[in-house]
């Protein structure tokens, strides 16, 4: 397992799952920060940590106890990734839920089987709390192929107060592409913004993975495609960069929040576990894609 919390004033690399059951017992919120970048070894009971902490919550037990019955079904053979497609679809259809639910589902599908919805050719977006805040509603007419959409409600910290407030959340097909992002910056869900561009200036105003997705119909995974994939740097940074970053089509978008000295330690461990990693100046995944077609994909 490989996971990274990035959880303001307490960001670090999880290398276990008794590492991550250990923080989540001592805080359950840190599970809301939580990135799973390789999954697929944790306890699928019923009465995990996982789902002890998601239920503390949430409180959705039905929609828990869903979530549950379909990664165990994957997990043993019984249904198969278009079918667990399907019924998570039919799922987000007919049952109540909240972002919280869905950046749980999205960390505890991951942690069980390796995969989250992105993996099932799936991508939850929602609207971007900054703009909420401010009082400014992203409209949904950027968002390409929607099948499913719904308005929740979302308690936001602003001066010193918690305000209530509605905001979208969409879910739409991907493209087929041969060109992959693997978002190890979100939790399995993404912010969307009504600019598709990466900034206005020099002001950064879209989520880079959703910038990717809307300008250049690129195929966003969770799980490693291949042995040779580009990792974007965390923070501008004076760094040797490796010549030959663009001639792989497999680029890895990691968080803006994560330190040098876990950045490098993950690139260490990638490269331990036998993956061919290079090392690029950007810190925008949208961009280096840009900059790797030459801005025939824009």
């Amino acid at each position: 397992m490989l996971a990274y919390i990035d959880y303001p004033e307490w960001r670090k690399l999880i290398e276990s799952t008794e590492e991550l059951d250990a923080l989540l017992s001592r805080n359950m919120r840190q599970a809301l920060s939580l990135i799973v970048m390789i999954g697929g070894d944790y306890d699928d009971s019923i009465n995990s940590t996982f789902l002890k902490v998601w239920n503390g919550l949430t409180g959705n037990k039905g929609f828990i106890e869903d979530v549950h019955a379909l990664s165990t079904q994957y997990r043993r053979g019984l249904i198969k990734a278009d079918e667990l497609t399907i019924d998570i679809i039919n799922l987000l259809n007919k049952r109540r839920f909240s972002l919280v639910d869905l950046i749980m589902m999205s960390n505890y599908m991951k942690l069980v089987n390796d995969i989250n919805l992105l993996d099932l050719g799936l991508m939850v977006l929602y609207e971007n709390p900054e703009s909420i805040l401010a009082g400014a509603r992203e409209p949904p007419d950027i968002i390409p192929n929607r099948i499913l959409s719904r308005e929740l409600e979302l308690d936001l910290e602003a001066r010193c107060m918690v305000v209530k407030r509605t905001f979208s959340v969409h879910v739409s097909r991907q493209y087929d592409s041969n060109i992959y992002v693997i978002d190890w910056s979100n939790p399995g869900v993404v912010p969307y913004s009504k600019f598709a561009v990466s900034r206005v200036g020099d002001v950064e105003v879209s989520d880079p993975v959703f910038s990717s997705f809307v300008r250049f119909r690129v195929r966003v995974v969770s799980k490693v495609v291949g042995k040779d994939f580009v990792l974007t740097l965390p923070k501008p940074l004076n760094i040797n960069a490796d010549m030959n970053y663009c001639s792989s089509n497999v680029f890895v978008s990691l968080p803006q929040s994560m330190n040098m000295a876990d950045y490098l330690s993950l690139v260490g461990k990638l490269r331990g576990l036998g993956y061919n990693v290079r090392i690029t100046p950007f810190t925008r995944v949208d961009e280096l894609i840009e900059d790797c077609s030459g801005g025939s994909l824009s």
